[in-house]
């Protein structure tokens, strides 16, 4: 028997529960932005993935913190209409989530952790030194999503790796050099694990494989 939960008869943090739990494994957006002050803010999100090539855009959904007030990410992207997402991986994984505290919007998280910075390239937005794969983003579009959430959607205009993770001539990564956190639910994130590859088949050996009988 198939259990059913009817989202329409659910309270929306129960939602967001069985969502996490059942959408897994999820990338991290782990953002920086700057207030208007200067103050380099840096927070971990991961309702977040790549929404196209042309023109390049990543998607994150960004909650408000507990009592409705917007996060500061959200008010330093709106404000500078620029953000970098870094990716962490593995040895980076307990300085990101040191920076998803409740830090007031006047501390700076990668400061306080103890995280080195390094100049944007085309956005006035600071990368996260070590991670792996920064993403430069400008602004595309910025919605409110009901009472709880925004989306952003970010152009990238810089993609920036650690040397030797991309094969400059084919733009293919180095699979022995990738080790990206994944977020599950709750508190509990993985590792990668094993890669392993599933061409797609040509749709005419599956029919005649049918019409075999799956011999």
């Amino acid at each position: 028997m198939t259990a059913r939960f009817d989202f329409g008869a659910m309270a929306p943090r129960d939602r967001y529960k069985m969502l996490c739990a059942a959408v897994i494994p999820r990338p991290v957006a782990w953002i920086t932005s700057v207030n208007p002050e200067g103050v380099v803010n840096a927070a971990p999100f991961s309702f977040f993935n790549v929404f196209g090539e042309d023109p390049a855009l990543v998607i994150i959904g960004i909650n408000r913190r507990d009592g409705g007030a917007v996060k500061d990410t959200v008010t330093n992207i709106e404000a500078a209409g620029a953000f970098t997402v870094n990716i962490a991986d593995t040895p980076l994984v307990d300085a990101m989530v040191e920076t998803a505290a409740a830090f007031p919007p006047d501390v700076s998280e990668p400061e306080a952790v103890g995280l080195a910075l390094e100049p944007g390239v085309s956005v006035a937005v600071p990368r996260i030194a070590a991670a792996p794969v920064s993403l430069e983003c400008t602004l595309f579009e910025l919605k409110a999503l009901g009472p709880e959430r925004h989306l952003v959607m970010g152009e990238v205009s810089m993609l920036l790796a650690r040397d030797g993770l991309f094969d400059e001539t084919t733009m293919r990564i180095d699979e022995a050099q990738v080790d990206p956190v994944a977020r599950l639910y709750g508190t509990s994130y993985a590792a990668l694990g094993e890669i392993y590859a599933r061409p797609i088949p040509q749709w005419e050996t599956l029919t005649k494989k049918t019409a075999d009988g799956g011999a």
